[in-house]
Order: structure tokens, then C-alpha cells, then sequence
């Protein structure tokens, strides 16, 4: 019994551990994101966390992850969710590529996963890459969660700066 005691801590601390990693490059404080105009979110959302970003606009370097995090409660039950994520090109979506669709799987509070159930709070978490040949541009990004129906449960618009590495 002491053995499987010991293995139990020694997994506990490492998964602590690995969170608090991956969890580094967020912010304690949300940044303010404005609600996709003509759409009703079916969750509510409780906060966005973006990489160093804690005022708009935020700073998307290229060549480098934007990590992003959100926090979420869900106000009916939800079997899978798809993420999408745009650039806002004068008025315009331009899908941004390299998102994870299955955002199922980017749900990063424990013991959460899909599907949800009414009254679930997870925080989901992300990392999306900033490609060097995207534009040097300031402009609006919107990021949506969609459930098994097409039903959207979040979209959320910030403005962000995409510019070069230093």
C-alpha cells in the first residue's frame, strides 16, 4: 500500500508541475474582449487570459505561440465542442489556421472533459502559432466555441496586433 501511496503523490506532483509550466506564459489578470455582435452565447464566459496580453490590443509576434486561456460556465449541457478562430480582415473572417477544432481536448481544468453538464466551470486552454508571412496588421480577432449542434456557446472579439519578432 505505501508503494501505490507514493506512486499516487509522485503523479499528483508531476501533473502540479507540468500545469504550473504550461500555465506560465498566462496572466493573472483577463484582458476585456467584446461579445461577437448578432451572436448569443449559450455559456457564459467568466474571463480571458492572453499570453502577456493584459490590455487591448495584444501583441501577436510572428514566428511564436499566442497562448490563451478562458474560463467558462456552461448554462446547458454540451456534448463536444469545435473551436474556431479569425482574423477579422477589414470586417471580413479569415480563418486562422493552426487551432485545435477538437476543443474537447484543450480543456485543462481537472476533472473536466466532455461532455459538460449543466453548471460546469472549466478553464480551456490553447496555443496557436503566428505565421511569419501573415500581415504586419492591427485588427480584430474572434474566437468561437461551437457544440454539436452548431449552437455557439462562446464568441468573443479582441483587437490584436500581429507584428514581426525582434
Amino acid at each position: 500500500m505505501k508503494k501505490f501511496e507514493s506512486l499516487l503523490l509522485a503523479f499528483y506532483f508531476s501533473f502540479v508541475g507540468l500545469f504550473l509550466i504550461v500555465n506560465a506564459g498566462i496572466p493573472d489578470t483577463p484582458v476585456a474582449v467584446r461579445p461577437c455582435p448578432g451572436v448569443e452565447s449559450k455559456a457564459s464566459l467568466v474571463g480571458v487570459y492572453i499570453g502577456n496580453c493584459t490590455v487591448a490590443p495584444c501583441t501577436f509576434t510572428k514566428g511564436q505561440n499566442v497562448e490563451m486561456e478562458m474560463d467558462i460556465d456552461f448554462l446547458q449541457p454540451v456534448e463536444r465542442l469545435e473551436a474556431q478562430l479569425y482574423a477579422l480582415i477589414f470586417g471580413a473572417p479569415v480563418k486562422w489556421e493552426g487551432v485545435n477544432p477538437e476543443a474537447c481536448e484543450d480543456i485543462v481544468s481537472i476533472p473536466d472533459t466532455c461532455p459538460l453538464r449543466v453548471g460546469a466551470y472549466i478553464t480551456y486552454g490553447v496555443k496557436f502559432y503566428v505565421e511569419r508571412q501573415y500581415p504586419t496588421i492591427t485588427t480584430d480577432v474572434q474566437y468561437l466555441l461551437l457544440d454539436e449542434n452548431g449552437d455557439t456557446q462562446i464568441c468573443w472579439i479582441v483587437r490584436a496586433s500581429v507584428k514581426p519578432a525582434e
